[in-house]
């Protein structure tokens, strides 16, 4: 049974193409909660044989994680202006200017909460120049983590059981950085 919803799962990642990876992570980054590891693994089993170049996956999956969060970023931009004087559009935005380029970065990085940042961001009208890259490298990071998880481990029940391992340490690398990050900051308010 599983070994079949694998080989689906590989005809659906190799039937999209590249122009497919990108609208389908383009849905991942928006606030539509569609799995990432359902499509990326299958695709980096794919290019594990040929048939599909990682490198071409990696950049398509990255832009349209990017270019979900920057319709999350803008429709929460847009939303926002009549509810300018809430008094938690003002913590979001003060939250922003001091932890915002941690988050935008840090988020993408942990499992479902990735495509959920780029609203608080675009409520705080966080400047796209620090937006874009952060959120770009973030999810360039992500993709390429699902994307090796299938190329080095196949399509099959142990890809899907080693990227949830492999997520619990992704995850666990982000609690570290974010407390240190803590850290520094208390450290430097004292």
């Amino acid at each position: 049974m599983i070994e079949h919803i694998a080989q689906l799962l590989v005809h659906f990642a190799d039937t999209l193409g590249y122009v497919g990876v990108y609208f389908y992570m383009l849905l991942v980054g928006t606030f539509i909660p569609v799995p990432s590891e359902i499509l990326l693994i299958p695709a980096g089993y794919l290019a594990s044989i040929g048939q599909k170049s990682f490198a071409l996956l990696l950049l398509s999956g990255a832009f349209g994680s990017l270019s979900g969060a920057l319709i999350n970023y803008h429709l929460a931009k847009y939303l926002v202006r009549k509810l300018r004087h809430k008094p938690i559009i003002q913590k979001t935005t003060q939250f922003f200017a001091r932890h915002g380029k941690i988050s935008v970065f840090l988020a993408p990085l942990t499992p479902g909460l990735g495509q959920y940042v780029s609203i608080p961001a675009g409520i705080a009208h966080m400047p796209l120049r620090h937006f874009i890259p952060l959120t770009f490298s973030a999810n360039l990071i992500w993709v390429g983590f699902m994307l090796l998880i299938g190329y080095l481990f196949g399509d099959g029940a142990k890809a899907h059981s080693v990227s949830v391992w492999m997520s619990l340490m992704l995850l666990g690398f982000v609690i570290v950085a974010a407390s240190a990050y803590v850290w520094r900051e208390i450290r430097q308010a004292q």
